[in-house]
């Protein structure tokens, strides 16, 4: 079984020369990563996956790919508690989150890949940073936060796939159930997914003839991952296990925003 593996990614590195074993290695392993702190928490996926993912394939490629297999993700997570969903919730985001969607799809195709990576490395920055940081729980927020929340998190979704943790912390504060909150998340996610799916492909992302093979090599991945977070969750205390993460998402945010600001300056 583990041979016939190893033959279809060598068939797919044949067919395709622009990839190589070792870069498909890395991104499998960057995406079941993603996915187990995905099934942990309920987002997370892009955040985690994006900025490794972006070293060994291009920003326009790796973001397409995630939406496909969060689109997955979400549909698996969220109909299983579809009927924990809070709609008052998602009424008060979308407008702002469109808005912001619309707006990211914009800068994603007609913006320089070199400061978006730079974007890319200072977001990744500064949410590892506070997560190291700050406590774990929430206070309640008022609804008006919805507005930035909801304008950030889409525009950031719309170029990295990365807006989840802006919801997370808006719904954070706004919900008090963790099953009504995940399962709101989960939605969420697979809503603005379907809407960039439609605004990906008006834009021209999914031309590329790498994305379907890149999702198709992925997409196990992703299960993996996405079914042993959601085993460990509820079973063991995901605390020190993010701690960790988080600090290693430091690490490769210095790393992106280090050698994209060497290569754009010197």
């Amino acid at each position: 079984m583990i041979s016939a593996l190893f033959n279809t990614v060598d068939s797919l590195v044949s067919a395709w020369p622009g990839f190589t074993s070792g870069q498909l290695l890395i991104a499998g392993l960057s995406v079941s990563v993603g996915y187990f702190v995905y099934g942990l928490t309920g987002f997370g996926s892009s955040i985690v996956a994006i900025p490794v993912l972006t070293q060994v394939i291009a920003l326009r490629t790796a973001t397409p790919v995630m939406l496909i297999l969060d689109l997955a993700a979400g549909v698996l997570v969220g109909m299983r508690g579809i009927r924990l969903v809070s709609t008052s919730e998602l009424r008060r985001l979308m407008p702002w989150l469109v808005i912001g969607l619309l707006s990211g799809v914009f800068v994603l195709v007609a913006a320089p890949e070199g400061p978006l990576k730079l974007l890319l490395g200072g977001t990744l920055l500064i949410y590892s940073t506070w997560r190291l940081v700050s406590r774990q729980s929430f206070g309640t927020i008022r609804p008006a936060w919805s507005v930035p929340l909801g304008l950030a998190g889409g525009c950031l979704t719309a170029i990295f796939g990365t807006g989840g943790p802006l919801y997370t912390i808006y719904l954070a504060g706004r919900l008090s159930n963790a099953d009504q909150r995940r399962a709101t998340i989960s939605t969420l996610i697979t809503i603005t997914a379907l809407l960039r799916l439609l605004l990906f492909s008006a834009s021209g992302l999914y031309q590329n003839p790498e994305v379907p093979v890149l999702v198709l090599c992925l997409l196990p991945c992703g299960a993996i991952g996405l079914g042993l977070g959601t085993w460990f969750r509820g079973r063991v205390s995901p605390t020190r296990l993010l701690k960790t993460l988080w600090l290693v998402l430091l690490v490769s945010g210095i790393t992106l925003f280090a050698r994209t600001a060497l290569n754009l300056f010197l």
